[in-house]
């Protein structure tokens, strides 16, 4: 009696698993054209944070990831040309983001994917300036670059 229990357990268990993974979302196609609506940072020093904290809604570069890993950085009117590679929840790109507060390039990890809303996460141990004081601190820059899609 326990053995068929059992086997009725297992066996129900692998019917249902192949539709578990159907509730999952996917992530949408990184390929397209972006438009940047913020940059948020800070700084922390020893894993403490620094009081250097911006958010620069400024921050309205157009981005477009094209087929075959190329990609066009473009800021004011200015194009950039550069790579891009998706690995999962990695971005790798040659492009220079230029924000307010820091010079950004890389790898990022991915928050957010979908068909209009791109948020991308960096971070980065150096030495980084606050823009308003003008002193040097050391250490880890946490970013992230928010875009959405028309």
């Amino acid at each position: 009696m326990k053995v068929r229990i059992l086997f009725s357990i297992v066996f129900s268990a692998l019917l249902v698993a192949p539709f578990a993974c159907d509730d999952e979302e996917k992530m949408a196609s990184i390929e397209g054209i972006w438009h940047g609506s913020k940059a948020e940072g800070e700084v922390l020093v020893f894993g403490v944070p620094s009081g250097f904290e911006e958010e620069d809604v400024m921050f309205q570069p157009t981005l477009e990831f094209k087929q075959g890993g190329s990609a066009t950085l473009t800021q004011g009117s200015v194009p950039t040309a550069g790579t891009w590679s998706q690995d999962g929840e990695k971005l790798t790109t040659s492009l220079n983001f230029d924000t307010n507060f820091i010079d950004l390039s890389g790898t990022y990890t991915i928050q957010t994917l979908t068909d209009t809303k791109l948020v991308l996460y960096y971070e980065k141990d150096g030495t980084y300036q606050d823009p308003d004081t003008g002193i040097e601190i050391e250490g880890t820059l946490k970013a992230t670059l928010s875009f959405n899609k028309n």
